[in-house]
């Protein structure tokens, strides 16, 4: 009764459709998408827009929220290159939307390709064939700038790239008017997926057994997309190898491997010649209110010279230094600092001297921090820009940088042998980097400050003597939030999960989306390319749908008793092989 009135009260604020219970799995689909972030809204929005009937299900409430302990399938703790899951992941509508940071950024054509440098490099398509769905991303994103770009300059080793900054950060608020008004799109919360039920003859999934409100119910489609996020796909598809161990190329196949996010953080400063240099890097907002940021980015000629990873950087506030008596710099590294979980690495004695430095300075000038502090309220909600960037007179910045991972066989999610309540396995990872990541990284650098001196634009002043810099540069690599690769795209199954149509080389009628599928991670921030490979994929399935409707496939098999059972794994199961080898740890990290 209190559920029911709960989904009506929803259905009123946001429409008739929009929430529903659990009849609705007693129904029939065209698409069943199984997670409600960015991807899977963009997935099933694409879809409703076409008139095809799809069911969002979503493990979460209406309000995006962080899991709490033993609430998800993983137990991953704070690693030094990887977070912890409950703060990388995230159930609710609108997913992990509801935190990010909101930088929208395209991929490079040069990541497409197959660089002898990068191992296992190469996708099994070109940029081109992603590129014409970033303007509908974009606006899905609340990002869109109307075709304006950056102005055209010559030929140069470090040309302008643009990124851009969503208006509206949770994906679902962004696209609430058309959620609730679409009558193709059902939208079922607190839906949590359990198993996928398949049929290992005719190679297809035939429900997906979901566990909503105290029941369990099975829900039936002609095609699934599961959008769960890059280790949420991958541990479904995990726990479904265990009960037919010859998918997705068997324990020595793809599945889980390569997994990558990206190197992110902050080494050197950069000291512009002029503010009009300067101004060029700073935040600008386009006529759509969307603001973008210019970055600097090697070009792909100087990247295959120099065999650097893709990365970009850009103008950022520099970290206080010690005895700083700028106010403003000290507020705003003492108010980061309150909120910011920093990387036990960098967090050491001296950060916590520079803290109670800052914060001593600020106390003996009460009058100057208090003009700061309303300077800096002012920049913050009165500009609205991203977040607030002190422009400063001495035209000295920090630089960030956000750069590729190389992919790494070796970096991998795999299953642990402790079982949820559902009976599922849970998922652990083994992450790391590279050598290649830390000098590639530490070479771009280098060759950003050559270029910046050639074109007297500027200068890098590092925040380390030359020997230490790698090692700054180690000490701040970490992620977890992209979950790139698990899942990865190729030519076959023997090397890759999915195939250029992001559907599952074993399963005729399952599609992945979200960055897993990813073959390399580039300098972008994965967001942006996701929702565009899945405006993509919907179009797609769009056309199998109405394929199969003009040849006279029958549908029936959605409303039949399926025919597929969900796996369960049980007492009775545990001496199978391809289970007991989860006990053995060694066996697991090939």
């Amino acid at each position: 009764m209190i559920a029911a009135t709960a989904i009506r009260t929803l259905a009123q604020k946001w429409g008739v459709r929009m929430f529903v219970g659990p009849e609705v799995f007693q129904q029939g689909f065209d698409v069943c998408v199984v997670g409600a972030g960015p991807v899977g809204i963009a997935v099933a929005l694409e879809l409703s827009r076409r008139g095809m009937r799809a069911v969002l299900i979503e493990a979460g409430p209406k309000q995006s929220k962080r899991p709490q302990r033993n609430e998800t399938g993983f137990d991953i703790g704070d690693d030094i290159h990887h977070a912890a899951d409950r703060v990388t992941s995230a159930t609710g509508l609108g997913g992990t939307s509801e935190r990010w940071g909101g930088q929208c950024v395209e991929l490079d054509d040069i990541d497409f390709e197959a660089r002898d440098y990068v191992a296992h490099s190469g996708w099994p398509i070109a940029h081109e064939k992603i590129s014409p769905f970033y303007q509908r991303a974009r606006a899905l994103l609340s990002s869109n700038v109307s075709g304006e770009r950056s102005e055209p300059e010559p030929e140069t080793d470090f040309p302008i790239s643009r990124e851009s900054w969503t208006r509206i950060r949770n994906t679902a608020r962004a696209n609430r008017a058309e959620l609730a008004s679409s009558q193709n799109l059902f939208v079922a919360l607190d839906a949590r997926v359990k198993a996928l039920a398949f049929d290992p003859v005719e190679g297809r999934v035939h429900s997906i057994s979901i566990a909503c409100r105290g029941g369990s119910y099975n829900v039936c489609a002609d095609h699934y997309v599961l959008a769960c996020g890059g280790r949420g796909n991958t541990r479904l598809l995990l726990n479904l190898q265990l009960a037919f161990p010859q998918l997705f190329g068997g324990s020595d196949g793809p599945l889980g491997r390569f997994y990558m996010g990206h190197l992110a953080g902050q080494i050197a400063q950069i000291e512009f010649a002029s503010k009009e240099h300067a101004d060029r890097y700073l935040f600008k907002r386009t006529s759509t209110g969307t603001f973008v940021c210019n970055r600097f980015q090697p070009s792909p000629k100087l990247q295959r010279a120099l065999e650097l990873p893709n990365i970009a950087f850009w103008p950022t506030n520099r970290r206080a230094a010690f005895g700083e008596a700028d106010a403003a710099l000290s507020l705003l590294y003492l108010w980061n600092s309150r909120k910011t979980v920093v990387h036990k690495a960098t967090w050491g004695e001296a950060d916590r001297s520079r803290y109670y430095n800052l914060l001593h300075s600020v106390l003996r000038n009460p009058f100057g921090a208090a003009y700061s502090a309303l300077a800096l309220v002012r920049q913050k909600y009165g500009l609205a820009e991203p977040y607030v960037l002190l422009r400063r007179p001495d035209m000295r910045y920090g630089l960030r940088y956000h750069g590729e991972q190389i992919p790494s066989s070796s970096n991998r999610a795999f299953l642990k042998p402790e079982q949820d309540a559902d009976g599922q396995f849970k998922l652990e990872v083994s992450f790391r980097y590279l050598p290649q990541d830390f000098s590639g990284t530490l070479q771009a650098h280098l060759a950003l400050d050559r270029w910046l001196k050639e074109r007297k634009m500027g200068k890098l002043i590092f925040d380390a003597a030359p020997e230490d810099l790698e090692e700054h540069i180690a000490a701040q690599a970490k992620d977890g939030y992209h979950q790139i690769g698990l899942t990865r795209m190729g030519v076959d199954r023997n090397h890759a999960i999915v195939n250029d149509n992001c559907r599952v080389f074993d399963i005729a009628n399952l599609y992945l989306a979200g960055s897993s599928v990813f073959a390399t991670s580039g300098q972008a921030n994965p967001t942006l390319p996701a929702v565009a490979f899945a405006i993509r994929l919907a179009e797609h399935l769009v056309t199998e749908v109405r394929r199969q409707s003009t040849a006279g496939l029958s549908t029936s098999s959605r409303f039949e008793r399926p025919k597929g059972s969900p796996l369960r794994v049980g007492a009775d199961d545990l001496e199978r092989p391809a289970i007991r080898q989860l006990s053995s740890r060694q066996g697991l990290r090939r």
